[in-house]
Parts: structure tokens; sequence; C-alpha cells
């Protein structure tokens, strides 16, 4: 089976490299894949970073095929210039973050079937990467780590079923006639493409895909990467229909409706109401840590990065809005 490896980059210039190495590094047959790196518009020395690794690939009979963007245009447009560049019809989309398991490639040759959607492992490599690590686990646990079984994803399952695009499996036809009709920075470039894939083919989600997933470490990068999930996330999610529409943009909405009204109308309810908040954030600090310490962790850090995620939710609602007028 011949693969294209393709991999959209922005200003990973730490991390880029692991991520070549660890496909340079495939227990596969050289002559049978490539990599296509799609550098978006980097700032930093990325693109620098992956020019030293194609040569390095070069010593060892692996193509680095290099697409470079003058500015940075989101994931959505990068994953399709890298797939429209894409020597084979079997595309291999990879996170610039992620370090794929050795024999990912042989997996994917024997399973025999696409799209696939891999396993994704967090390593988590800070405080910051600790709490999203909880998180997941807390979340996804049934189907977190190996401890899952293949699960096709269809229509009727879509919305339960964790799924993304940091590690996915698919024929070229297939991805370039889902792509999006909204290719803006704010479109949902993982789960709305996914849904419209499921709608001509189901999806797998198998255990054996495996990628690790290195958690960011600076806090401030990782806040803002928080806030512009927001605007993807409400980009799918607007829609009362769907899993998480009530909890994520609903009833943030109305807590906050319902916090202004009392702070003119009763202070003293007021007060009763942020009591109560902060219980919610205390029982869910106990919810999602593992030991002291995680309790510690979340209940310093988890508010930054609900009130981040929720700001970046009050953005995407501001821009569909807009659209709607």
């Amino acid at each position: 089976m011949k693969i294209s490896i393709i991999v959209p980059v922005y200003n990973e210039e730490k991390l880029i490299g692991e991520c070549l190495d660890a496909l340079i590094s495939q227990n596969y047959a050289k002559e049978d894949y490539e990599i296509v790196v799609v550098n978006d518009g980097s700032t930093d020395i990325t693109l620098e970073m992956i020019k030293r690794k194609r040569k390095e690939a070069e010593g060892k009979n692996v193509e680095i095929k290099i697409v470079n963007l003058e500015r940075n245009q989101g994931r959505v447009i990068a994953r399709e210039v890298g797939a429209k560049n894409a020597r084979y019809n079997n595309l291999l989309f990879i996170d610039s973050r992620c370090m794929a398991d050795k024999d990912i490639l042989e997996n994917i040759k024997r399973i025999e079937y696409q799209p696939t959607v891999g396993n994704v492992n967090g390593v988590p490599q800070s405080y910051i990467g600790r709490i999203h690590h909880l998180i997941g686990k807390k979340l996804y646990h049934q189907y977190s780590y190996n401890n899952f079984l293949p699960i096709y994803i269809t229509s009727s399952n879509f919305n339960k079923v964790p799924k993304g695009t940091t590690i996915f499996f698919c024929d070229k036809e297939l991805f370039l006639s889902s792509q999006l009709e909204n290719k803006s920075k704010n479109a949902s470039d993982d789960t709305k493409l996914l849904w419209n894939i499921v709608q001509k083919k189901k999806i797998l989600k198998h255990p054996s895909v495996k990628i690790a997933y290195l958690t960011r470490e600076d806090f401030k990068e990782y806040i803002i990467h928080i806030f512009n999930r927001g605007p993807k996330f409400v980009d799918y999610y607007f829609d009362s229909k769907k899993k998480y529409f009530w909890f994520f943009i609903f009833c943030p909405i109305a807590a906050l409706i319902f916090t202004i009204i009392l702070v003119f109308v009763n202070p003293t309810y007021f007060l009763y109401w942020l009591g109560f908040l902060v219980l919610i954030w205390v029982f869910t600090s106990v919810w999602l840590a593992e030991n002291i310490k995680d309790f510690f962790i979340v209940i310093g850090f988890l508010p930054i990065i609900g009130f981040s995620f929720e700001i970046g939710i009050f953005k995407g609602l501001f821009i569909k809005i807009i659209k709607i007028r």
C-alpha cells in the first residue's frame, strides 16, 4: 500500500523535528510512502527545521515534500493543499505535535479500511498538560488509550464517540469531496469535516493506529489555543440537537445572564449564587483529580481554562450572528 503522510504545521519549531523523526523511522518500506509537510505561513524557524529533516530523510531514502504557504491560512486549507499535492491516493493526516507509533503504517495496511480515526495518547509535559489529560480521560474513558475495541462511527453515534483529525487515514477522493464550505480559521476543521465524511461512509475508530500527542507546556500558548477552539466548537455544535450545545453553549449564556440580573436586582442572592458556582468548581476538581496533587492543579488552573474556552465560544457566537445579519 502506497501512503502519503500529510503534516500541516504552523510555528512548531520545537516539535516538528520529533514529529518527522518518528515518520522517517517507520517500520515500513521506504519506497511505499512519502511525507508532505505543509508549512502554513510559520513565522519562526519551522521551515528551516523541516528543510534540515528533509536532508536527513534523503539519507534514509524517505521523501519529504515541502509545500510552503506564504501566509497562515488555517488547517482546513493546509490539509486540502497537502491532499492535492500528495502523490498517492491513501492519505494519512498527522498533526505536527504528534509522534507516530513506529508501526502505524504497517497497522493501517493490516486493517485495510478507510476512513480511520486513530488512537491519540496525550503525553502531559506540564501542569496544563496534566489537566488536558485528566479531562480527556474522564470524558472519554471508554475510548481512552488502548482500552477500547474498534468501533465504527456512524451518523447515529457520531456525537457520542470522541474523534478528530489529529491522526486520520482517508482516501483522497473521499477527503477532497467532503471539504468544508467555510474554510476560515474559525471553521470546525475536524468535527464538521468528519461529519461530512460519515454521511458518505462510516468511519472506523481503531486503537492500533497510535500516536503520542505532546501537550503544550507554555501556559499562555495553551490558553490562546483553548480560546481559538471556541469558535471552531460553535461552528459545529451551534445546534440544539447536538450533544454539547446545552452544556457548553446554552448553559454558560444562561448563567451569565442570570448572574448579571442578580447583581442589579438582589446582591444577597448574587452571593449565594457565587457560592454555588464555587461548590461546582470544587466538586469538578475532585471529580477530575486522581490524587491530591491533581486536585490542587485542577482547582488552580481550571477556572482560567474554562473561562478562556467560554470567551472563545462567545466569539464564535458573535461570528455566527454577524453572518446571519
